[in-house]
């Protein structure tokens, strides 16, 4: 199961928390308390305390941009992604509330936002930015238009994580490397950045382990397919 989900439930006007723990946490002798990711939401046009806006972000890496698209399977052709006018904007800080820090071996932080006083390692605040996503590829395979959320830590550079359904896709590509019969229960995971003039990424396809949601082994909870890289 893939969760691209930051933060969820209302948090007051504008905010929202999502105090699911595992993801982010400092750790106190091998245990993790959670972290709460704390979502502000702001206008495009908005400097957020990142100082910079939705709008200076998708200014940035706006424009048509291609890369070599390999496939798994063999072969390759040319990918092109483009970013829409940016749609909707959120600031996005992880903190953990006093009570965990204390938990944790922490005194409380002096400024919540301030993610290695409040104890959160690697969740680094970010900026979200709704945005309608371009993503073809030369050989017709892909020639799709999706909604994601861009994240952003800095102003030239954004990443993002989507998930397409096959039945959605409005290029040709058809999945052929499970039983067909299993095709309705995969999902393709699509992981890409763009920094200034650069994309990468992959695309992932996540099948069910076991049909029948039955059984145990390595392959109980989906395996991973390898469909292409660019």
């Amino acid at each position: 199961m893939l969760s691209a989900a930051l933060v969820g439930g209302s948090d007051g006007v504008g905010s929202a928390t999502d105090s699911r723990s595992g993801a982010l946490g400092g750790q106190n002798g091998g245990v993790y308390a959670p972290c709460t990711a704390r979502s502000e939401i702001i206008g495009v046009e908005d400097a957020s305390r990142l100082g910079f806006s939705a709008n200076d972000v998708v200014s940035a890496i706006a424009g048509a941009r291609s890369a070599t698209f390999t496939w798994a399977k063999g072969g390759s052709t040319i990918v092109t992604v483009s970013a829409g006018a940016p749609l909707a904007a959120r600031f996005v800080r992880f903190t953990r509330s006093a009570v965990e820090s204390a938990a944790a071996g922490d005194g409380p932080p002096d400024d919540p936002a301030d993610l290695r006083e409040a104890g959160c390692p690697g969740g680094a605040p970010l900026l979200e930015i709704d945005v309608p996503l371009r993503f073809s590829t030369d050989d017709g395979a892909f020639a799709d238009s999706f909604p994601v959320t861009l994240r952003a830590v800095r102003r030239d550079a954004v990443a993002y994580i989507h998930v397409i359904h096959p039945s959605r896709i409005q290029g040709s590509y058809r999945i052929t490397e499970i039983d067909p019969a299993e095709v309705d229960d995969v999902r393709l995971v699509l992981f890409g950045s763009i920094r200034r003039h650069i994309i990468t990424g992959k695309l992932q396809g996540l099948a069910p382990g076991n049909p029948n949601g039955t059984g145990e082994g390595p392959d109980t909870h989906g395996r991973t397919l390898d469909v292409a890289e660019f």
